[in-house]
């Protein structure tokens, strides 16, 4: 293309139109290059900086978008050399003043006969001396190397500067094109997410690490099996404490770190893998509660189910049962084991599957947490299977034996007791070997119906022959109670013997205990009366005689003889009182009769007073 515009029969010599031609081309080589080769450097030597740093740590997003406008900046370089050294260096007059930086002379020369060349008013004063002006300058211009005239050429040095970083990121994407083409992502786009490639490839550890409240704990980082680099020793630190070393170990490094009470960030180092997390110290989980739904055996007649509090490690339970347990942690359980077992947790309850008892056995619970955190010792409950035990019985104001009218009412009391319920309360009688009796009695009558929760029952009882239909005669009674237990007997109270008379039987056999009470009576009366006689006569004795060792020994003697003789006579009394009492219930006695014992009686009071 042209380089001049003509106006008249003027141009300029085709040498230097060449010359000029040339000088142009390299100044744009030149430039071009030195741009280009800043621009690569830009962009190669922030990407090599982007590597370096990502083989330290894992480089935030603001040092990769610093790298990135550093390229770019590199880059601008290139249109910025266009604009100014290929557009701005593209005319002829624009050329010689490029030139006459360098050349003053010869710059100023070309830009006066370009002018000349262009300028019609100049040709029209004098065309030949215009055309000898254009000559000379061509003349003297061919015999000069416009080559160094090229402002400040740097080409080779950026050439050099672009080749060498440029020779190493190809070294890099040649041996190493994983970790090259991952930095090449993270630079080329540092807003995007893109995990860093590390040599030492190691398992992610997760962003919280739960650990026991102020207890030694260990952190476990596993290199991946991709890994590339598999260094020695790993290095760990937990705030400003001091760093942890571990020794590569079957692919993995197992850091012991101290026990802990205040939460805190853990800086782990394996090779160029760097990893950060947080350490929570959290109290392990505890067992707030361990109940027990029981179903006792059905024999029992209890069909709902019985809650006990276990947690004392240790329940007893009648052989036969169901029971579940379960168990209450203090926060959300992510999984737990019964017995060994896995048992899927609901939030923080774990339950066990139900089983039978049967005997002795123990069931072990362990549990774990949602932060990952065990019990620190399994619970161990004991159960124990332990046999349906037989009632027991009391019988109270029955006496052993007793001797009754047949129309006698007898009251006493009955208090049962069981386990797990009474069924009933009842009385037997099974008349005795008396040859007068053609039929001995023998029957029995329910005194009360228990219930399944029935645990105690106490109860008013009564037996009167005649009710009963049973003639006078001897008969063994006994009191009886009876349990759920499936072909268990009765459990008895002892044998009660009881005389049944009619009145006439009743009256001979007060008539003959009266008489014998009689003379018990006088003799006791009389021994008394020859105690009192002595009393008298050692009160007469002088307070000398009282003090001689033979009267001593008689005052003692006196004293132990009548403690005897009182007891006597108190219990004559107290049997005489009962038998006047039972006299009062037969209608055989006459009222004269009696009038007569209780006067005795009143007559022993006296003298026991």
């Amino acid at each position: 293309m042209s380089l001049g515009r003509t106006h008249g029969p003027l141009e300029l010599p085709a040498s230097l139109e060449t010359q000029l031609h040339e000088f142009r081309r390299r100044v744009w080589s030149i430039k071009m290059i030195e741009a280009l080769g800043a621009a690569v450097f830009g962009v190669v030597a922030s990407f090599l900086l982007m590597f370096a740093l990502d083989r330290v740590w894992d480089t935030p997003p603001w040092p990769r978008f610093a790298l990135f406008l550093a390229a770019a900046l590199g880059c601008a370089t290139v249109p910025a050399a266009l604009r100014r050294w290929v557009w701005g260096r593209r005319r002829l007059d624009q050329l010689a003043r490029l030139l006459a930086v360098k050349h003053p002379r010869v710059g100023d020369q070309l830009l006066g006969i370009i002018e000349l060349v262009r300028s019609d008013s100049e040709q029209a004063r004098s065309l030949r001396l215009c055309q000898a002006a254009i000559e000379q300058v061509a003349e003297d211009a061919r015999h000069r190397d416009f080559r160094d005239a090229v402002p400040n050429p740097r080409h080779k040095l950026w050439t050099v500067l672009a080749a060498v970083p440029a020779a190493l990121a190809a070294t890099l994407f040649v041996f190493y094109p994983a970790a090259a083409s991952n930095a090449w992502a993270r630079f080329a786009a540092p807003w995007k997410d893109v995990p860093r490639y590390t040599f030492a490839a190691v398992e992610p550890l997760p962003v919280r690490l739960v650990v026991a409240h102020g207890e030694p704990f260990r952190v476990t980082l596993r290199l991946d099996a991709r890994t590339v680099w598999r260094p020695g020793q790993g290095v760990v630190q937990l705030g400003e404490q001091r760093p942890v070393v571990a020794k590569l170990r079957e692919g993995r490094y197992e850091f012991e770190l101290p026990a802990q009470i205040d939460a805190g960030w853990l800086n782990a180092r394996i090779g160029d893998s760097v990893q950060r997390l947080r350490v929570e110290p959290t109290l392990r989980p505890e067992l707030t509660s361990v109940v027990a739904d029981v179903s006792l055996p059905p024999y029992l007649g209890r069909p709902q189910a019985q809650h006990k509090d276990v947690r004392g490690g240790s329940i007893a339970l009648v052989k036969g049962s169901e029971a579940r347990f379960a168990a209450t942690a203090s926060r959300s359980l992510s999984s737990a084991r019964v017995d060994g077992q896995p048992r899927t947790p609901q939030g923080a309850k774990v339950a066990s599957p139900p089983t039978t008892v049967d005997g002795p056995r123990k069931m072990e619970f362990r549990w774990q947490d949602e932060f990952g955190l065990t019990g620190k010792e399994p619970f161990t409950l004991s159960i124990t299977g332990r046999e349906d035990e037989a009632p027991s019985l009391v019988c109270e104001d029955l006496p052993r034996q007793k001797v009754v009218l047949d129309s006698e009412v007898l009251n006493f009391k009955v208090k049962a007791q069981d386990d797990f319920g009474i069924k009933r309360i009842g009385l037997e009688w099974q008349g005795g070997d008396d040859p007068t009796v053609k039929a001995p009695a023998k029957g029995e009558r329910v005194l009360a119906a228990g219930a399944a929760d029935k645990e105690t029952l106490e109860i008013l009882g009564t037996f009167s022959a005649k009710a009963l239909g049973i003639e006078p005669q001897p008969l063994g009674v006994r009191v009886y109670t009876e349990d759920y237990f499936p072909g268990r007997g009765r459990v008895y109270s002892p044998t009660y013997t009881i005389f049944v008379l009619n009145a006439e039987q009743h009256a001979i056999w007060i008539t003959e205990q009266l008489s014998k009470w009689h003379r018990q009576s006088l003799e006791v009366r009389d021994r008394e009366m020859a105690l009192h006689e002595t009393n008298k006569q050692i009160r007469a004795l002088s307070p000398e005689e009282l003090d001689q060792p033979e009267t001593r020994r008689k005052i003692e003697g006196q004293a132990t003889a009548e403690r005897a003789n009182g007891r006597r006579l108190s219990g004559l009394v107290g049997s005489g009182e009962e038998l006047v009492r039972q006299a009062m219930r037969n209608p055989e006695f006459g009222v004269g009769h009696l009038e007569k014992w209780a006067e005795m009686l009143q007559i022993l009071k006296d003298i026991s007073a």
